[in-house]
């Protein structure tokens, strides 16, 4: 495995067997990274489980005050984020302007706009075809799937991939207490050209919790 999954995989097939809990992502979206998850799992022989959250029906509403492309400059202006990263940002935006007709809006900005163009039920096909009974989706809203009674209990990894302020803020609200000492949390989009709220949730969580925080 190479890219940016890298560090979750290494750190699965070096900790499964000494770190209590299963692993758990929120937002699957067409499932690439559950797959390769549930199939990896198989190959190392591990009995951890995943566990994955999602809508499965596109993003919820979005927070402006949170999630806006404006915010990329107040990040920029309070040093959140570096000149390089902001500079990025405007060359992203100027060229997905052109391609919508210079309207464009914080749902429009990933290549899957607001991720709705999702099928739950192929994905779930696909999981039975390669035999994956490691996988758990979980369907519905972050509000009330990320709750005090969901499963699991005990987490030694998590990838929280779901772009919002929110969303971000209910996955570390769910996952934190139940990450078992050690465990990882690899966080999609905290370096995003795209998804300011995710980076201003994550500061906003972990300022005053004692953590490592790791830049791969």
């Amino acid at each position: 495995i190479n890219g940016p999954y890298k560090p979750l995989f290494d750190f699965i097939k070096k900790n499964h067997k000494k770190i209590k809990g299963d692993i758990v992502e929120t937002g699957v979206f067409k499932g690439s990274t559950i797959l390769a998850l549930g199939l990896f799992l198989k190959k190392i022989k591990s009995n951890k489980k995943i566990f994955g959250f999602d809508s499965f029906s596109g993003f919820p509403s979005i927070n402006l005050k949170k999630d806006d492309l404006s915010l990329f400059y107040y990040m920029y202006k309070k040093r959140i984020i570096n000149k390089n990263h902001y500079n990025q940002v405007k060359q992203l935006i100027s060229t997905k302007k052109i391609i919508y007709n210079n309207k464009i809006k914080s749902k429009e900005i990933s290549t899957s706009q607001d991720f709705s163009n999702v099928d739950i039920k192929l994905l779930k096909k696909k999981i039975k075809f390669l035999g994956l009974n490691n996988i758990r989706l979980i369907k519905g809203p972050f509000k009330k799937t990320l709750i005090k009674r969901s499963k699991p209990n005990k987490i030694m990894a998590a990838f929280i991939d779901c772009d919002l302020y929110d969303s971000y803020m209910d996955s570390l609200n769910f996952i934190w207490p139940r990450l078992s000492k050690k465990g990882l949390i690899q966080l999609d989009e905290y370096y995003s050209l795209k998804f300011p709220g995710a980076r201003l949730a994550c500061d906003e969580f972990f300022r005053g919790k004692k953590h490592k925080k790791k830049k791969y």
